[in-house]
């Protein structure tokens, strides 16, 4: 009965989130001319249902605009990701992306391009050919009836020896980076040329719309330095880029409305009712149905769970994050199988609950505990590393409202260290 009744399905969430994050980019979207570009943060906990929003997005606007959805933990290495990268992959996934639709870019740019990546990095035919590797074969497809250029087999052998950490990595960077303004030059040639013979093709099309999602699984010092450090060479590309950020990220002190337009953020689907002078918070009726019709659209929960309240459990535990959610959904199915239970019962709820429990006090170091402390009492992450730190590591959620606030997740408030630091703290 439980394994059968699991049927995915997607479900609105804006309204219960309080956000109109995906309005608003699809508004800018609308509105945005010809021979304008817009470069769009995205951000929300990781797991919050970001990825599913840009999939709905990229289906949306394959109208307007030729859409390259990039999963960017997927093409390179995330955990030491640089600006130099993504322009690569730019230049990569838009030049094979107009090959299979049949296109042909200036054969003048490309060359100039494959002469000066040849001169830099003292590549030929012969030694990219030996060297290829089966990730960088993505973009070599045969579905094109032209010859797969040699620039095209050049950015698949860097791009992966970026992924895959090889020891020239280094090398690769530093040599485009002290070059960067030819590789700007040259990549936003391309660009203009791809949109301009897109056009022809396609008259109703905008342009190029480029996704990169999970790049806000980078490390938060890693996103500091591509979100401010480098916050103008991520906007300088001729095209219309979605860059996911971690929500970390907004509460740096450098301050990321100082080098981008306001960031559109999933916040967590709003299960509380928010006063700002009560330590625990009442439970939002609406936000909590929300998750539960989430749930009946993927699953036949009046089959799988013994009562609406074992659902309810769950959820409130979830603290709103959609995929801890669901985590907690699949434990609580297999437990309930394991223990021969023909439907989840509570003691199979509360079981799934405290694994999430246990994961995250495996994982938050003792020294955050005081700030999450303290996060619970003023319902606001400090604006310092470990602030960003917990909301990295979901230990502390991002809900949106009238204000904006912050809350620990509640499994995380059931964690005995949680409970000491908020009796040090003392009362309000």
């Amino acid at each position: 009965m439980i394994s059968s009744a699991i049927t995915p399905n997607y479900a609105q969430l804006g309204e219960a989130r309080k956000s109109e994050a995906m309005i608003n980019i699809s508004t800018m979207l609308d509105l945005q001319e010809e021979q304008e570009f817009s470069t769009i943060l995205f951000t929300g906990h990781r797991g919050c249902g970001k990825s599913t929003e840009l999939r709905l997005l990229e289906r949306n606007w394959r109208s307007q605009y030729h859409v390259i959805y990039l999963e960017t933990d997927e093409v390179t290495d995330i955990n030491d990701v640089e600006y130099t990268d993504l322009y690569l992959l730019v230049a990569q996934y838009v030049e094979y992306e107009l090959r299979k639709l049949g296109i042909q870019l200036d054969r003048g740019i490309l060359k100039d391009f494959e002469d000066w990546f040849a001169d830099i990095t003292e590549e030929t035919e012969q030694t990219v050919e030996s060297s290829i590797s089966l990730e960088g074969e993505v973009t070599l497809g045969g579905e094109s009836p032209f010859p797969i250029p040699f620039l095209a087999k050049l950015l698949a052998k860097l791009t992966s020896q970026i992924k895959g950490g090889a020891k020239d990595k280094k090398v690769i960077r530093n040599i485009l980076e002290k070059d960067f303004s030819r590789l700007k030059a040259t990549i936003n040639l391309l660009l203009d040329d791809a949109t301009k013979k897109l056009k022809k093709k396609r008259p109703d099309c905008k342009g190029l719309l480029l996704i990169f999602d999970n790049l806000d699984r980078c490390p938060p010092h890693v996103a500091n330095r591509l979100f401010f450090d480098y916050a103008a060479q991520l906007q300088e590309l001729r095209a219309t880029v979605v860059y996911t950020v971690p929500i970390s990220a907004l509460y740096s002190p450098r301050g990321i409305g100082n080098n981008f337009n306001k960031p559109s953020i999933v916040p967590m689907v709003n299960i509380y009712e928010f006063e700002r002078d009560r330590d625990e918070l009442a439970l939002n009726d609406k936000g909590l149905q929300a998750l539960v019709q989430l749930l009946q659209r993927r699953m036949q929960t009046d089959k799988i769970f013994a009562s609406e309240t074992v659902v309810l459990d769950v959820v409130r535990a979830s603290g709103g994050h959609v995929r801890h959610l669901m985590q907690m959904m699949r434990e609580a199915c297999i437990t309930a199988i394991g223990r021969g239970h023909k439907t989840i019962e509570s003691d199979d709820a509360a079981y799934a609950i405290k694994q999430l429990q246990f994961s995250f006090e495996r994982e938050i170091p003792d020294l955050h505990y005081a700030a999450i402390a303290n996060t619970y009492r003023s319902k606001r992450a400090a604006n310092d590393e470990t602030g960003q730190q917990t909301l990295f590591n979901t230990s502390v959620l991002e809900y949106n409202g009238k204000q904006r606030w912050n809350y620990p997740h509640p499994t995380v408030m059931q964690i005995d260290a949680f409970q000491r630091a908020v009796n040090a703290i003392g009362q309000p």
